[in-house]
């Protein structure tokens, strides 16, 4: 079944109405009975890992975990022998970007779109939230989401079970812009009948942008459509605007100061949670070098993906620019800000779910590397004070907790069989959770090579 986005609305629209209802996460399962047994199971809560363990996956779900010794394969199971592996849940990216490069493709974009999220899946990203398309690809994202939650279209196997929000709330002068209260309830209004799984607002802390009362108009109206908020900040001044308008994930790291004991006490208060983007503050300035990684097998996997960013940020003159190029290096300082403002909020006990800002309009910001970067912010919050064991969890039970995805997250009877089975400890090591064996969502095995195109 093919369908343009131009059909969109009169041929998808009136059976999305049940579909996303009773299953917002559908993808094709793997049918029957499939048993992974002799791995070491690390399950996404924070439990202790399980050695020798079996997990049984029926028609795509969990319906038994534990040691092999007490959990045994049904009668009848397809038996895949893990022995000295380690499975973790599926990685869950609650910040990510899906966005094709407008520069390189002036459309349609949905092929681009789609051999980005089977690159996320390559790297054991299952699960990603999207905060913010643009105008030209808002259609294209929905049409995606839509059509996979109906167990059709390209992304119906091989890609992440994709949540998305629609295009931020941020100040847009003139009489169709978000300048007043009502204009936010209207904005917020528009992505009701998207059914957006998110709503995103924008503050960059300049003159030109939303003032409080339009921030707690819009976070209220979302809230009345139970949809979730999450904002864009760098300073703490906005930071603590959004909490008490009544945010729920702080999107990005505050980049200008120390947060203080009273912004976390109101934090915890409220229960709000941060998703650091450590790795996007990095790749703003770490190309005025060429970087060691551009010669890691791993991120070279994905190179039919983004090698046109990879050229571009080769060439010596772009890298001179970058070097004398004032809010480039304004943004090492603002990384070592970041870095130090996680571990109090760890201490406190603030959900902190992992995100990495990849993917987001590669002709502007350049080396946000789906897949790839997901890895690196793993690497980055344990640097910054979180445990491998902390960073895991966040980027697996958290986050699905934190962006309200259902059904993933952890490896426990009634979820998704969505798991990423490694050739080493990542409890060891972090960067362990690149020795990727293979990748199952839904029980089904995601085909490694379905990045370089959309099959």
């Amino acid at each position: 079944m093919k369908l343009t986005s131009t059909k969109y609305v009169c041929a998808v629209a009136f059976i999305v109405l049940g579909a996303i209802a009773s299953d917002a996460s559908a993808q094709i399962p793997a049918p029957g009975v499939i048993a992974f047994t002799g791995a070491r199971v690390i399950d996404g809560t924070g439990s202790a890992p399980i050695e020798q363990a079996t997990i049984v996956v029926t028609n795509g779900r969990i319906t038994a975990v534990g040691p092999s010794a007490t959990v045994m394969p049904p009668a009848g199971a397809t038996v895949v022998n893990v022995a000295g592996k380690t499975i973790i849940p599926g990685l869950i990216n609650a910040h990510a970007h899906i966005d094709p490069d407008i520069s390189a493709n002036p459309g349609p974009y949905r092929d681009e779109m789609v051999r980005r999220l089977k690159t996320y899946a390559t790297y054991g990203v299952t699960s990603i939230m999207t905060l913010g398309f643009e105008t030209y690809d808002e259609p294209e994202g929905f049409y995606l989401r839509d059509t996979q939650r109906l167990g059709i279209g390209p992304v119906a196997t091989d890609a992440p079970r994709l949540y998305a929000s629609g295009r931020p709330i941020l100040f847009r002068p003139g009489p169709t812009g978000t300048e007043t209260p009502d204009a936010a309830r209207i904005d917020v209004q528009r992505h009701v009948p998207l059914r957006a799984d998110f709503i995103k607002l924008h503050l960059d802390g300049v003159p030109a942008d939303l003032k409080p009362d339009v921030i707690a108009a819009a976070i209220d109206e979302a809230h009345k459509h139970n949809m979730s908020t999450a904002i864009h900040i760098i300073y703490l001044k906005d930071a603590k605007t959004a909490i008490a308008s009544g945010v729920d994930v702080i999107a990005h790291s505050v980049r200008d100061l120390d947060i203080d004991a009273a912004t976390i006490a109101e934090m915890k208060r409220r229960n709000v949670a941060l998703i650091p983007t450590l790795v996007r503050d990095r790749s703003v300035f770490i190309y005025e070098n060429l970087p060691d990684f551009f010669k890691d097998p791993f991120f070279l996997r994905a190179l039919p993906t983004y090698k046109r960013e990879v050229d571009l940020l080769s060439d010596p003159a772009s890298q001179q620019r970058m070097r004398t190029n004032a809010t480039v290096q304004a943004s090492k300082p603002q990384l070592a800000q970041g870095i130090k403002n996680l571990k109090p909020l760890i201490d406190a006990g603030i959900p902190i779910a992992m995100g990495s800002d990849s993917g987001s309009i590669p002709d502007r910001n350049l080396g946000r590397w789906i897949g790839y970067n997901e890895h690196a912010e793993l690497e980055m919050m344990v640097a910054a004070g979180m445990t491998p064991m902390q960073a895991l969890v966040s980027a697996t039970s958290t986050a699905a907790r934190v962006m309200k995805i259902d059904g993933a997250g952890s490896l426990q009877t009634g979820k998704w069989a969505d798991l990423v089975v490694l050739n080493a400890n990542p409890l060891m090591d972090i960067k362990n959770t690149r020795q990727i064996d293979a990748v199952y969502i839904g029980g089904r095995r995601v085909n490694m090579a379905a990045a370089g195109g959309t099959n």
